[in-house]
């Protein structure tokens, strides 16, 4: 059995990481809506809900996410982030901006979904004392074209799918975790 028949969404972010080379600039998947979107939905069998929702919520906090909306009766959790893009030059890498995205997380009975919306890049520019700090622009990831910096574009929107993808796999990992029971003690009078 294919790994990706496992996980569309991997099979959807490998085929994009093969095109893109081929056909030059980095391919976002886009809604319905024309905006760079990442969803998935997980089976997650023997799991309850309650389960879930607290397995994604202890996600969001270890992550540092600013969680917007949590409602536990529904089974939906609204949080936003940023990950800084960089600009590498010649010795260090610098902080060239962020990448502003929002996250949705729903549960229900052995399943959950997972959708990564509302991508922005926020510039940042050195201060008086090299320090990066942000300009209050904004660029919306759907745009594919940037004037005189176009290279660097492409590397920041690359880098996204790649950390989206990362992310996506982290939050699999940490939602269908299962605790296990603890061992019972062992009488302290047996021979083994």
């Amino acid at each position: 059995m294919s790994p990706f028949a496992l996980c569309p969404f991997a099979g959807l972010l490998a085929g994009l990481l093969l095109a893109a080379p081929v056909a030059g600039a980095q391919a976002l998947p886009l809604d319905e809506a024309g905006r760079v979107g990442f969803a998935e939905v997980v089976r997650a069998d023997s799991l309850r809900a309650g389960l879930l929702y607290s397995h994604a919520r202890a996600w969001l906090r270890r992550r540092g996410y600013d969680v917007a909306e949590a409602d536990s009766a529904a089974g939906r959790l609204v949080a936003s982030h940023a990950f800084g893009v960089y600009d590498h030059g010649y010795v260090t890498k610098r902080l060239h901006g962020k990448v502003r995205y929002r996250l949705v997380v729903e549960v229900k009975e052995g399943r959950y979904r997972a959708q990564f919306t509302d991508f922005s890049f926020a510039y940042y520019q050195d201060d008086r004392s090299a320090r990066p700090q942000p300009t209050g622009k904004t660029k919306p990831l759907e745009d594919a074209t940037a004037p005189g910096w176009q290279k660097l574009w492409e590397t920041h929107r690359h880098d996204t799918l790649l950390t989206v993808t990362a992310l996506a796999g982290e939050l699999k990992t940490a939602m269908l975790a299962v605790s296990r029971p603890p061992l019972p003690p062992v009488p302290r009078s047996a021979d083994w």
